[in-house]
């Protein structure tokens, strides 16, 4: 059972054997008789067993002789370690709080369209990413993809309210401004590079400018009428970029491709005549010569000679006279010898051996 209240009379019964165990040995309650004597029978055992007189004086003696010892200082400041604690736990909860709010902020701009609330989030993201993108060939594609994403946002808007009666105004103006922006810094960079460097970056820069007039083309008749207006501004600028790479591809073979100027889509092509680039002259070497072939020694055209006939050759009869063959002349051979290098004497001195005379 739990604990209840204690009854009164329970109250009333402890007080009045506190008061008969206070009372004087004469006063004792009848009611409480063995209580009394078990209570009197603890008092002298415990003035028997304890210690007499004298042995209390001696202790209390060495208790009071004994020498106090310092006051030990308590350090009453509040202890820092604990709070230090708390404020980095609470510095890194916030961390990971504002990393996860980031990291849920950045999945979730991925669909955003302009006028959302996310829609700058996305923005953000696209610029920490060119940022990260090394070589100038690769940020100039980077530009063109994200123009290339804001048309595909335009074309998402207009799927959305296609039965709204076109959706809100200020989601495709912001989406043609952001488009105009990147395919001009994109044409900049690509139309440099390639009037310099790489010829085919003019190609992809002239391709990408005609598929998209196409798809922006098609896609002006469904925006509503001062958004296609302003559609008409990012048609120009298309045309322009296509014309630009054209125009800086034709003049690749002259000496001359650009003028020096620059203007909103990149180096302005130069205007004089094409005149093709001076062409080094090369030196031959005499190694890269063909061997010309030892003509074979001259033979003398003097016909061969017969050798007269010793004495008494011819005398035997039946025996015809013999005859030399062709002396030809034999090339000089030069030999050159060298001498052999003669090695310096060496003298030793004569050694004492023992036993030995001389």
């Amino acid at each position: 059972m739990g604990r209840g209240i204690t009854p009164l009379w329970r109250h009333r019964q402890r007080e009045q054997f506190a008061r008969a165990v206070e009372a004087l040995p004469g006063d004792t309650d009848p009611a409480f008789a063995d209580e009394l004597a078990v209570v009197t029978l603890l008092r002298e055992a415990a003035a028997t067993s304890g210690p007499d007189e004298a042995t209390r004086a001696r202790m209390r003696e060495r208790v009071l002789g004994a020498s106090p010892s310092p006051p030990t200082k308590v350090d009453r400041r509040r202890p820092r370690s604990g709070a230090h604690g708390r404020l980095a736990v609470a510095l890194v909860a916030a961390l990971c709080l504002v990393f996860s709010l980031a990291g849920m902020s950045l999945l979730l701009s991925r669909d955003a369209l302009p006028g959302d609330a996310l829609y700058g989030v996305k923005r953000t993201a696209e610029s920490a990413s060119l940022g990260l993108t090394f070589g100038e060939e690769s940020k100039g594609y980077k530009r063109l993809e994200f123009a290339s994403a804001r048309v595909s946002e335009l074309e998402i808007l207009v799927d959305r309210y296609r039965d709204a009666g076109g959706g809100p105004l200020g989601g495709y103006l912001t989406a043609l401004a952001d488009f105009d922006a990147d395919a001009a810094a994109g044409s900049r960079v690509l139309a440099a590079f390639g009037s310099g460097s790489d010829r085919r970056a003019l190609g992809s820069l002239r391709d990408w400018a005609t598929s998209h007039t196409t798809r922006l083309g098609g896609l002006r008749g469904s925006l509503p009428v001062d958004a296609a207006t302003r559609a008409g501004t990012s048609l120009d600028l298309l045309a322009r970029i296509a014309q630009r790479a054209a125009d800086l591809a034709a003049r690749g073979q002259c000496a001359t491709v650009t003028s020096g100027r620059f203007d909103q889509v990149g180096p302005v092509p130069a205007t004089g005549d094409c005149v093709a680039p001076p062409v080094e002259p090369t030196t031959t070497s005499t190694t890269d010569l063909p061997a010309v072939p030892a003509s074979p020694p001259a033979t003398s055209g003097v016909p061969p000679t017969t050798a007269p006939a010793p004495p008494g050759a011819g005398t035997t009869p039946g025996v015809p006279p013999r005859t030399t063959e062709p002396t030809l002349p034999l090339p000089s051979l030069t030999v050159s010898i060298t001498p052999p290098v003669q090695l310096p004497t060496l003298t030793l001195p004569s050694l004492p051996l023992p036993g030995l005379t001389g």
